[in-house]
């Protein structure tokens, strides 16, 4: 595109970057003109834990969301981008107890990809202070602080932490202090629990539907879905109780939590994938 002027082309105002593994630095570079950067860091999901003969699995708790603006004049006219990877959902166990997922991984806007991404000097933005899933799969990312990102303070930033993930089998309620949304457990002699739905004024978000009971191998959970206007996402639901196999739990949207597995006889549902993080950088 030719540079008339100096003006920007339109798509270059709204950048949205999406998870390409934990190696993979994207770019981005300061469009002309622009006076204010608005970057946005969603983490990565954390799958739910995979089930075992006598137990169902708790969900994936979700990534959290740091938003901050900048003056342009403080920032370097390249950045490094890597949205963080949800975790994969843990297998099912055939002993009576949960296999955990792995950690999500947080996602990372820095001044310079061969620094350690844990200098808070070259870190712009991140997206919480300790991943999903870091200790149990229902964990959420805790809120990010300028201990992780210390460039937060040349701006202004809001740092809000994920959603734990369902571990009693009474369904989860998205929107209820953040846009990402924790998974919903399995079911254990029962079907795996629901994303609720919320009334949003005009509309009401859809509800997740847990999968069924009462067959051999339990009914799958439903993957959760990402909206954009308004901007938020919803977990994945629990895999349903199986006389044989437990039911997989559903993925989780972006940043999301996977669903717990269903409880199964031999074996258990294994967990569903988390979503993975986002990245979003917007200047004008």
């Amino acid at each position: 595109m030719l540079d008339i002027f100096n003006i920007p082309g339109q798509q270059d105002n709204i950048k949205i970057f999406y998870a390409r593994g934990t190696t993979d630095w994207q770019t981005w570079n300061k469009p002309r003109n622009c006076k204010f950067i608005w970057i946005m860091c969603i983490g990565g999901g954390a799958g739910g834990a995979g089930a075992g003969i006598s137990i169902s699995a708790p969900a994936g708790g979700s990534g959290g969301v740091c938003r901050v603006l900048y003056p342009a004049n403080v920032l370097p006219d390249t950045l490094f981008i890597q949205p963080g990877p949800g975790s994969i959902g843990a297998s099912g166990s055939t002993t009576a107890t949960n296999n955990q997922s792995n950690a999500a991984n947080r996602s990372f806007v820095v001044i310079n990809p061969s620094g350690s991404v844990s200098a808070a000097m070259n870190t712009v933005c991140i997206s919480g202070a300790a991943g999903a899933g870091t200790t149990l799969s229902q964990t959420a990312e805790t809120a990010a602080t300028t201990t992780q990102a210390g460039l937060l303070s040349l701006g202004s930033f809001t740092a809000t932490a994920g959603q734990a993930g369902d571990n009693t089998i009474s369904n989860i309620t998205p929107l209820s202090s953040t846009i990402t949304c924790g998974g919903a457990a399995g079911g254990n002699a029962s079907a795996g629990a629901n994303v609720l739905s919320v009334n949003l004024g005009t509309y009401s978000t859809p509800q997740i539907l847990g999968g069924s009971t009462g067959g051999t191998i339990g009914g799958e959970g439903s993957s959760g879905v990402w909206y954009w206007k308004p901007m938020f996402g919803l977990g994945g639901s629990g895999g349903g109780d199986g006389s044989i196999t437990g039911g997989k739990g559903g993925n989780g949207a972006y940043g999301c939590g996977g669903g717990g597995g269903g409880k199964g006889g031999t074996t258990g549902g294994a967990g569903g994938n988390g979503g993975d993080g986002l990245v979003i950088i917007a200047t004008f």
